[in-house]
């Protein structure tokens, strides 16, 4: 967790390490709020390896710098510009990732793709799973707690800009459809045969696949009433997300890679430039 995907300039000093000619406070100089990312720990392998000026990191979607992601992956493509070296052993900079970030970055199923696969992955619709650890102000009934479950599989949502984001983004209405949620009481140190002897506990458990642009964390805290239907709204009790993972992106109609967007090794591609 607290790693962006991509580089975060520095509010404070607009990226410059610098406020008034001295140190920046807020990073300390490096001109980032965080100091690595995805991007940071990924591209320049990648860039090195093809021997380029530059390379970008492209994801396929964002969330919040506090989730995870895990086990299916985010689909993304590295662009690099200028590259001396076109053919590299996909195999061997996987190893070479995995090496450069130490464990805080995987990984896996590379492939050099065509140029047109940037504009891929940050255009085709895509949905997401999560799984959430979820804290509520007061124990919840079991079959209150499923019930609740089962009002929010297959609906749609009506989501106003959350208050988290609306300083940088519209406000309007987005409309978000949940495509499965499956979920289990917890206790609070998450057992997750947790429910006390009454079927109630303050904490749950939830995996839930949805739409892209969904806002999970509204979806169970209602964000005021912003989130209609909401998981603290059917329960009538405060909920909040503790934990936040996402297991997987895939595209809605069809996978990120198809061999379409798949480029082909040519002859003297290793020193075209």
């Amino acid at each position: 967790r607290d790693i962006p995907q991509t580089k975060w300039p520095c509010n404070d000093c607009s990226g410059t390490g610098l406020v008034r000619g001295e140190v920046c406070a807020g990073c300390g100089g490096s001109g980032y709020r965080y100091d690595e990312s995805v991007e940071q720990l990924t591209a320049p392998v990648v860039r090195e390896a093809m021997d380029g000026e530059s390379a970008t990191f492209h994801g396929a979607g964002r969330e919040d710098v506090d989730a995870r992601m895990l086990e299916g992956g985010r689909p993304f493509v590295i662009e690099v510009d200028e590259p001396r070296v076109r053919n590299v052993d996909t195999d061997a900079l996987e190893a070479d990732v995995a090496e450069f970030a130490d464990g805080k970055v995987e990984v896996f199923d590379l492939h050099l793709a065509t140029h047109d696969m940037v504009e891929r992955v940050k255009e085709l619709d895509a949905s997401k799973t999560y799984r959430m650890d979820i804290a509520f102000d007061d124990p919840v009934d079991a079959e209150e707690f499923q019930a609740a479950l089962e009002e929010l599989r297959g609906a749609t949502t009506e989501q106003r800009t959350p208050q988290r984001v609306d300083h940088r983004r519209a406000d309007t209405v987005r409309t978000r459809e949940v495509y499965d949620i499956e979920g289990e009481l917890v206790s609070p140190d998450g057992d997750l045969e947790g429910a006390d002897t009454d079927g109630e506990a303050a904490g749950a458990t939830v995996e839930l696949h949805g739409e892209g642009g969904l806002y999970v964390k509204e979806l169970v805290s209602s964000d005021e009433g912003r989130t209609e239907p909401s998981l603290a709204g059917l329960l009538g009790v405060d909920a909040e997300v503790t934990a936040l993972d996402v297991l997987n992106v895939e595209g809605e109609e069809e996978p990120f890679l198809i061999e379409d967007f798949v480029r082909e090794v040519r002859s003297g591609d290793e020193s075209d430039e």
